[in-house]
């Protein structure tokens, strides 16, 4: 194909839609109209040969033909971004957007301070959490669909990747104070697993690394409950004789006078939280100054 045939705007207006699987958010994301942003994915669509986008009752669904494209037209786009990027970042005036895959738990230690900055010094940047969940983080960071994976040590990256350590954190177990065993000093690993579980999981998939650590002691446990969010569980906690296993900040952020925290009675490393951006963006201002405020917040926590 000859380059100079192809108008590289609608390459922008392909990555926006594939950003947000939405004609109307696209448009509005690059300052285009709908219909503009529709004449151009229509002639998208003749240069690829493909439909690249179908309808759906919430907005587009990439075809396979533009879930192959997305990647490389995003990292152009990107090497463009960056070769213009001026050497200085003004954060007052910078309406850029940000992409971070976060745990609920984490977000809500991050988040808060987060805020706080982006509100004194940043006021027009915009933050956008995802959940880890089941996809494939280093391929959404690949595609350029998230800016930052915040997660623990378990996911190691290859070449195209940087990280950098956040903080440490270990597990707790917390329980209603009325509960069975909360008048003991310790609670033991057997009635640890003979409890019943709250478990937070975004996937409401009941098996998680405590699950694992169960099983090398020869021992499994009743996961009566899962919820998709932290917000909910300090209630359920209170009102049952459900066991919930939470990093240690959160059980603090959430302690009341009716729960009681018991460390958690399994041998585990602590969790290695880090940040991790892809190469590509390592120069980038932008994200050089938000990726900086997010590490030092996490040096004071």
């Amino acid at each position: 194909m000859n380059i100079a045939l192809v108008d590289l705007n609608l390459l922008i207006v392909f990555d926006a839609v594939m950003r947000e699987q939405h004609v109307t958010k696209a448009a509005k994301r690059i300052g285009m109209t709908q219909p503009a942003v529709s004449n151009a994915l229509n002639r998208l669509r003749y240069i690829a040969k493909d439909d690249l986008f179908i309808r759906s009752h919430d907005g587009v669904i990439p075809t396979a033909r533009a879930i192959e494209l997305g990647p490389p037209i995003r990292q152009a786009i990107s090497l463009v971004e960056n070769a213009f990027d001026p050497t200085t970042f003004d954060p007052k005036n910078s309406n850029d957007t940000f992409n971070i895959a976060i745990s609920n738990y984490t977000a809500s230690i991050l988040f808060p301070k987060l805020a706080e900055i982006l509100e004194k010094e940043a006021p027009n940047i915009d933050v956008r959490s995802k959940q880890l969940g089941d996809v494939d983080l280093l391929k959404e960071l690949e595609a350029a669909n998230i800016d930052f994976i915040i997660a623990g040590q378990q996911l190691a990256e290859p070449e195209n990747f940087i990280s950098s350590p956040l903080y440490d954190e270990d597990f707790v177990c917390v329980m209603r104070k009325g509960h069975p065993f909360a008048k003991k000093s310790k609670l033991t690993l057997k009635e640890f697993a003979q409890s019943k579980h709250l478990m937070v999981a975004t996937t409401g998939k009941a098996f998680g690394f405590v699950d694992y650590l169960l099983e090398t002691k020869g021992l499994k446990r009743r996961v009566a409950m899962t919820v998709n969010q932290f917000l909910v569980a300090p209630a359920i906690i209170r009102q049952s004789n459900m066991v919930l296993t939470v990093s240690r900040r959160v059980a603090e952020k959430f302690r009341l006078d009716s729960v009681k925290v018991f460390p958690l009675p399994l041998p585990t490393n602590p969790l290695r939280l880090k940040i991790i951006w892809h190469k590509r963006s390592d120069a980038n201002s932008g994200n050089k100054w938000i990726r900086e405020k997010i590490i030092n917040i996490c040096k004071n926590i």
